[in-house]
């Protein structure tokens, strides 16, 4: 067993969220609902969504460019990008090809990670082989506005858009990296989906209008996410060789204000110890955990040598954690 929590390696942090907000007022006039409803449902006050012509990449460049400023690197030192996102600019190339064009980037490695709304801390466990080469930028972003029912209150109240991102140093060959544990229920598969545009279901083979819309079963999600999460946190603490009572900071995929509450409540941890952005900002998919470092980070939340557990949730169904030192 580990004696300390595996070092996250952060140099950079950066985060971007469009200008246009929608609030509660706004989402209740789509889905007849009050706006009080909603609030009192999710916890979400407003979200931001980006224009037509804003892509995924390009909340994702403005991002790691943020967090290349923060980093104090060139695009150029970057020994890979990788975005995890799934609300790809389009099915081919990957975004993080399109994030490299944005930036006027070329001979960088580039891929996709799709892991829903866990993708950071799957992106996180992959990352750790292309350090060996230098640092590595590793991004969550997602524009769920362009695949939302704004008929379906269940889904619309909650997303948003926006990006994260976090510049990791290189690591030494004599690193272990960082730890993610990650499990992926896929009985549980239909919790979380967007049935058409792919292989299964091409758009063209449809008469479907909602066939590209996302769909969640919502309160499946809750009841699969309380047996789940617990195991996976339990896991990472035991690896890093810590208990709970010894986390200084939690950061949840905020799944929104309500979920994050409960992922709280299921671990026994105090909300002060806990940080939140779902209110301001819904949930932003891949997005939410960068986001949340940076702007934790940012504030004096968190500061080096904190012990912070990462932990998120996502179709698949996927339940992942870490403990890492800042």
């Amino acid at each position: 067993m580990k004696t300390r929590p595996g070092k996250l390696g952060g140099v950079g942090l950066g985060w971007y969220v469009p200008d246009r907000r929608i609030d509660n007022e706004t989402v209740s006039r789509w889905c007849d609902v009050t706006p009080e409803w909603i609030t009192g449902r999710t916890g979400v006050e407003e979200r931001r969504y980006a224009d037509v012509g804003e892509p995924t990449s390009t909340m994702a460049a403005r991002a790691l460019a943020m967090a290349l400023e923060d980093a104090g690197l060139h695009g150029s030192d970057l020994a890979a990008v990788i975005v995890c996102t799934s609300t790809p600019d389009q099915p081919q190339p990957p975004t993080a090809a399109f994030v490299l064009a944005e930036l006027k980037l070329s001979d960088i490695p580039a891929f996709d990670v799709n892991g829903v709304c866990a993708g950071f801390l799957y992106g996180l466990g992959a990352a750790d082989g292309w350090r060996r080469r230098g640092p590595v930028a590793l991004i969550g972003a997602d524009k769920y506005s362009t695949i939302l029912n704004p008929r379906d209150r269940r889904t619309v109240s909650l997303f948003g858009d926006g990006a994260g991102a976090v510049i990791l140093d290189a690591l030494p060959a004599d690193s272990e990296g960082v730890s993610v544990v990650a499990r992926c229920q896929a009985e549980h598969v239909n919790l979380v989906r967007v049935r058409g545009g792919g292989s299964n279901l091409p758009l063209r083979h449809t008469h479907d209008p909602l066939a590209d819309r996302f769909e969640m079963d919502g309160r499946g999600v809750v009841a699969w996410a309380e047996s789940a999460l617990p195991p996976v946190a339990a896991q990472a603490c035991d690896e890093a060789g810590v208990a709970l009572a010894d986390i200084d900071r939690f950061v949840f995929h905020q799944g929104s204000g309500r979920m994050v509450e409960f992922c709280a409540k299921w671990l026994d941890v105090p909300m002060d110890k806990v940080a939140v952005t779902a209110d301001r900002f819904g949930n932003t998919g891949a997005a939410t955990i960068p986001l949340t470092l940076a702007i934790e980070a940012g504030a004096g939340r968190i500061t080096r040598g904190d012990r912070v557990m990462i932990a998120g949730l996502g179709g698949g169904t996927a339940a992942c954690a870490t403990v890492v030192t800042w």
